[in-house]
């Protein structure tokens, strides 16, 4: 027993010096970093909240989701997936109600679906869409808006992003209208549902 009790005391200190302490955000380690020899100070440590909290980090985290929309893979983008990484847990929830939603009508025979194939990201353009920030609300804010346009091939489209603070990051939980509050993909949504029908402002 005192052997078994050495040996992995051993074990563990030989873990802890080979990866020298550090630990990715969630507090593992981050072994395919470690292997790779790839890791650095930046990429091992939480980023503090409060850096969340500024025009610069909401920037960085919109252009990230538009960096990848615009890497598309063998011409096809996996929209599921962009949703998946960039989205709220609650605009995820609806949009999976209004999936359920269409397969129900399709097996039915019926047109009544809710179409949308990506319009909300790409407002009518092509990749690769260029961002411009046109304006972004008080971003000390759990809650803000930007508001951007898109560019592609000389063509130009506007979206407002409603975004909220979630896991430590900005996600968005809806795509709105640029001009009219209250007009968006979430409320277009609810009302394929038919739910918040007596809510003007979505």
């Amino acid at each position: 027993m005192k052997q078994l009790l050495i040996s992995s005391a051993i074990a563990c200190l030989l873990m802890l010096t080979a990866c020298d302490g550090k630990k990715v955000n969630n507090g593992s380690i981050d072994t395919d970093s470690i292997a790779a020899g790839t890791t650095d100070s930046t990429s091992m440590t939480a980023t503090p909240a409060a850096d969340l909290h500024t025009e610069e980090a909401i920037k960085a985290q919109i252009t990230a989701y538009y960096n990848e929309l615009n890497n598309v893979n063998d011409g096809v983008m996996n929209m599921t997936l962009l949703d998946s990484i960039a989205c709220t847990k609650s605009l995820l929830a609806l949009m999976e109600q209004v999936e359920e939603k269409n397969m129900k009508a399709i097996a039915q025979g019926s047109d009544a679906y809710f179409e949308d194939e990506g319009y909300r990201w790409f407002q009518g353009l092509g990749t690769p869409i260029k961002v411009q920030f046109d304006n972004i609300t008080d971003p000390t804010q759990d809650y803000v808006e930007a508001f951007l346009t898109l560019s592609w091939n000389g063509q130009k489209g506007q979206v407002r992003l409603r975004l909220t603070v979630e896991d430590g990051q900005w996600k968005i939980n809806d795509f709105a209208d640029y001009d009219l509050d209250g007009v968006g993909f979430r409320r277009d949504m609810e009302s394929f549902l038919g739910i918040n029908l007596d809510d003007p402002a979505g």
